[in-house]
């Protein structure tokens, strides 16, 4: 008990000095292009239940992703201090779409902000195993971009194009199992793309990353296409 009253002593003043600690964190640049102004007020809420200490993270920022993959252990910072939140296989993700899965990471960010609820580790006041973490840096569910293709990466399932009506001159754009490609009504794969082809492309965009998950990739698509949003 002694400890959770100091943990939240410490808490306490952080809150009192978030704004100046914050100004000190600039190693690291949020990806705030889509952030309502709400979601960027920082707050940390612990309650002591029977069934643990639960705790609420707001606005905090991710400073580390190992990798994409559940489980996974990544750091954030929130009134300048670190927290290490692991992300189980069962911990609901929610991306920009509002969508709740216990899916993987891919959509996250270093920078991305981000909210975590969970359990306080009763060892590590500063590990928080997560039952949901919900990154708010892409609001967006959907974004319409045209171009041409610039480059290919085939181990990644990705490729560069020269983007319209997107703030920016190449856009990176990432596919998985999830996007369809289509070419008129035929159904296509991610192998019969080519450079040079023009493509419209519908997705989560990263404004700030420059850079869209794939939800759906038509290659040459006619005027109506192009225009139909």
């Amino acid at each position: 008990m002694k400890k959770i009253i100091l943990f939240l002593a410490i808490v306490a003043t952080f809150t009192t000095i978030g704004l100046a600690q914050a100004k000190k964190d600039d190693d690291i640049k949020s990806n705030m292009a889509n952030i309502l102004r709400s979601d960027l007020k920082q707050r940390v809420q612990i309650d002591e239940t029977s069934a643990g200490n639960m705790v609420w993270l707001f606005g905090a920022k991710i400073t580390e992703i190992p990798g994409t993959t559940t489980p996974n252990l990544i750091k954030v910072k929130i009134f300048g201090q670190d927290y290490k939140v692991q992300i189980a296989t069962s911990t609901n993700i929610v991306g920009s779409s509002g969508s709740k899965s216990a899916a993987d990471l891919s959509e996250f960010s270093v920078g991305d902000i981000v909210n975590v609820y969970g359990t306080l580790d009763s060892a590590d006041y500063f590990l928080v195993r997560a039952k949901n973490i919900h990154n708010v840096s892409i609001q967006k569910p959907y974004t319409v971009v045209n171009g041409k293709i610039l480059s290919i990466a085939t181990s990644t399932s990705s490729f560069t194009m020269e983007a319209k009506k997107a703030g920016t001159s190449t856009l990176l754009v990432n596919t998985d199992s999830n996007t369809k490609i289509y070419a008129g009504k035929t159904l296509k794969s991610f192998s019969d793309l080519q450079v040079g082809m023009k493509v419209k492309i519908r997705g989560i965009w990263d404004r700030a990353l420059s850079k869209i998950q794939a939800l759906l990739v038509r290659i040459n698509p006619t005027k109506t296409e192009e225009d139909d949003d």
